[in-house]
């Protein structure tokens, strides 16, 4: 699934300054990342056409540092090879400035590149960073309990998976005990009376699980909001009621990696903010960062991101209408 944008003026991509932080460690086996090197990722972009000045950081501060010198010399697309954390770490940086995001989708799940339509494949890939055209999107910002402020770009989430996911991202920092506490907090969770304060409207509910989503994917590529437009200027805000846990993790293993499930139990419903309390503190994500816990409010910033995406058909068919006839 793809989430297709509001039609905007397409901008030409074609000749801009580009540069490129990859991050070799992502988690797909691409030929590329086995063995691969600085200078075989700059011979595909070259193949393509696509002029870049490509760099390997060290670690974040370096690729942070690295992305801010490129917003602040004018540089116009600020590519990330990499995965979901690589996509993130760069489009933080990008939010509100003029420099587009561009995706060359090396890891696991690539939420954010599914939801644009850009394929898995790092040819094609490439050559949507030399054809492509430049939308703004939406982000998030969540606000925790301390009211510290987090960016996020997929989805917010309350409750069961939002627990879940804190056990697992242990488990990929290689605790060895964190499987185990991840089954024992899936039996042990119990829900809370959620109050879910909208724009228009309060929510009262014991859900096992409320996502806020900016866009269809969450986590490991699950489609927890599978209308939701990057574009709208609102979250869809998933409700997950009348599930038992084994229902609901069944029903989350189901719609994982961009696979979708008819849910009747999950009620659905828009607002550009979203504040949610509870009757005991809940665990509260946004993206892959531990928000702690409840009281959580999520605020979308729209059209806060240019992205560079695939041309549309639309545009397709206005060249080819243009052209010149022999």
């Amino acid at each position: 699934m793809t989430t297709s944008l509001s039609a905007t003026a397409p901008t030409e991509t074609r000749g801009r300054r580009t540069v490129v932080i990859w991050n070799p460690s992502a988690g797909l086996p691409t030929a590329l990342l086995q063995g691969g090197s600085i200078d075989d990722l700059s011979a595909i972009l070259e193949r393509h056409g696509v002029e870049a000045e490509v760099h390997e950081p060290g670690d974040e501060d370096e690729a942070r540092a690295i992305v801010r010198q490129a917003v602040s010399d004018g540089v116009d697309v600020v590519v990330a090879a990499g995965g979901d954390g690589t996509v993130h770490l760069v489009a933080e940086d990008l939010l509100d400035t003029d420099t587009a995001l561009g995706i060359l989708p090396l890891g696991r799940v690539m939420n954010i590149a599914r939801a644009l339509g850009i394929a898995r494949d790092i040819d094609i890939a490439a050559e949507v960073l030399r054809d492509g055209e430049i939308r703004t999107i939406d982000t998030g910002e969540a606000v925790r309990s301390d009211g510290r402020v987090v960016p996020f770009f997929e989805a917010g989430s309350v409750g069961l998976n939002a627990a879940i996911f804190r056990e697992v991202t242990r488990a990929d920092q290689g605790d060895p005990v964190s499987i185990a506490r991840t089954l024992w907090v899936a039996l042990r969770y119990r829900p809370a009376r959620m109050v879910v304060k909208l724009d228009d409207e309060t929510v009262t509910t014991r859900a096992l699980m409320v996502a806020v989503s900016n866009g269809p994917y969450l986590g490991l590529g699950m489609t927890v909001a599978p209308g939701a437009r990057l574009d709208d200027g609102q979250f869809d805000v998933r409700v997950f009621r009348r599930f038992s846990k084994l229902e609901l993790l069944r029903h989350l293993a189901s719609i994982a990696f961009g696979r979708r499930r008819y849910a009747p139990q999950v009620t659905t419903r828009r607002s550009s903010t979203v504040r949610i309390t509870s009757s005991h503190p809940l665990p509260a994500r946004a993206d892959s960062a531990d928000l702690w816990e409840t009281p959580v409010t999520y605020t979308t910033r729209p059209g806060s991101l240019r992205v560079i995406v695939p041309k549309t058909a639309d545009q397709d068919r206005a060249e080819v209408d243009s052209a010149p006839q022999s």
